[in-house]
């Protein structure tokens, strides 16, 4: 770690943002989930901003799925936010009730792996490192994944999805799987 802030105290804007954004995911892992022992292993603040400022200064665009998510979860709970930036974090959350700390996070194609011989689709690597890293920082997440949503086929379908996703939500909040994710049946 100290040849890592070594080096980039010598030039830290000579990063791309794309790696000064993984380094500020290394830094919430080390802070949200190694604790006191990660703390010896931080970058100095202005480094960390740095590092912070590169994520989230990253372009979000809205799909299609997310957008017919959102338009059926109004319907059902209104008053998420869309693309609320996790202030913790700097995590761009697709759907979010920050007054309740949940974060419902509209998976595409691109979140998932290709599928194994069984057809089943592991999330990526940086899909379950944000799901860990948001579930760490106090959110509740629910993934709704594009090979479900799109199964449904009406409006009543999509919402008695999402109410089933958010209705335990209102007295009890749901057990996160240790990717801090929680998924449907």
């Amino acid at each position: 770690s100290r040849v890592i802030s070594d080096s980039l105290a010598q030039d830290p804007k000579g990063l791309s943002i794309e790696n000064r954004s993984q380094l500020h995911q290394w830094q919430l892992w080390l802070s949200l989930e190694r604790g006191a022992d990660g703390q010896q292993q931080l970058l100095p603040d202005s480094l960390r901003q740095l590092c912070r400022n590169a994520m989230q200064d990253t372009q979000v665009k809205i799909s299609e799925l997310q957008r017919s998510v959102a338009a059926a979860l109004a319907a059902v709970r209104p008053g998420f936010d869309d693309e609320y930036l996790e202030p913790r974090t700097g995590y761009s959350l697709d759907l979010a009730l920050p007054s309740s700390r949940i974060a419902i996070e509209v998976d595409g194609p691109s979140h998932f792996l290709r599928p194994d011989s069984q057809g089943v689709r592991a999330p990526s690597g940086t899909t379950v490192l944000k799901r860990r890293l948001i579930a760490a920082a106090g959110w509740r997440v629910i993934s709704v994944p594009f090979y479900d949503w799109g199964r449904l086929n009406t409006a009543d379908e999509r919402q008695a999805y999402l109410e089933r996703a958010v209705a335990p939500l209102g007295a009890i909040a749901p057990q996160a799987s240790p990717e801090g994710c929680t998924s449907l049946p």
